[in-house]
């Protein structure tokens, strides 16, 4: 989904595969292969290449092995912008593949990132507080957008903090300024919206557009292929239906 998204905003896209999947996890007997023994490989190429990146952009990792290489990949090809999306799980459920080792891993990565994206499940894990489903308010999310600053990384976006028929995304500038966001909540969810947002957002980023102006991009982006891909067959399995609008990110920031 990365990198669709990106190349539609005019960026060139280097890919480091982590692991190639037939499909995603929500079908059955689906076929896996770890790529972590190549990954390594492929740094030492764009090494010798000389290659210098723009950005660095971190998903879904697999393992603790995978957030190690990543974490030195952002150290070595220091000099761009590093965004890490802590995939780790939604609604308070931990990814069954996710063991303490790794959620510790996932800690030190987020310390050297330039900007985390978290939901309020994996900042509950960041931070080590009790995960609640109870509506987080304003004061709640901008202490806990704090507490993740804390560990290391200069900006953050608290993604999906749900209050009554709002969906927010809360944030933190890298001079310290605390701010909110808000769109109607649709009501259903959908595989890969997550990936989608950081994607979008990223996108603004690299672009060179400001953090609140990224994100409210990439909300209404999201917001809008939900809202399309309803009506979509198989789409509650298959994902989000975005290349419809894919085409309005020419400029970085989704032009309705």
């Amino acid at each position: 989904m990365a990198i669709p998204v990106l190349s539609a905003a005019g960026i060139e896209v280097c890919p480091l595969p982590t692991a190639l999947l037939s499909t995603n996890t929500l079908f059955d007997h689906f076929t896996f292969h770890d790529f972590t023994p190549y990954m390594e490989a492929y740094i030492a190429h764009w090494h010798q290449l000389g290659l210098k990146f723009n950005s660095v952009y971190s998903g879904f990792l697999g393992s603790e092995e995978q957030i190690e290489i990543v974490m030195h990949f952002i150290r070595d090809f220091d000099g761009g912008l590093s965004i890490v999306d802590p995939v780790m799980g939604d609604n308070g459920i931990i990814i069954k593949t996710y063991t303490e080792g790794m959620c510790q891993k996932m800690k030190d990565l987020v310390s050297v990132a330039d900007l985390a994206t978290p939901n309020i499940t994996e900042a509950s894990v960041l931070t080590g507080r009790p995960y609640s489903d109870m509506e987080l308010g304003e004061k709640a999310s901008e202490d806990l957008c704090r507490e993740i600053i804390g560990l290391g990384t200069k900006r953050i976006v608290l993604t999906g903090v749900v209050r009554k028929d709002k969906l927010f995304n809360c944030g933190i500038e890298s001079d310290g300024a605390y701010f909110e966001q808000e769109i109607e909540l649709l009501p259903f969810h959908m595989h890969g919206t997550g990936d989608l947002f950081t994607s979008v957002l990223t996108a603004g980023l690299v672009r060179g557009h400001r953090l609140e102006a990224a994100v409210q991009s990439a909300a209404r982006f999201v917001w809008d292929a939900m809202a399309y891909s309803k009506d979509v067959e198989d789409a509650f399995d298959r994902g989000v239906a975005f290349e419809p609008f894919a085409h309005r990110l020419g400029s970085g920031i989704y032009q309705r």
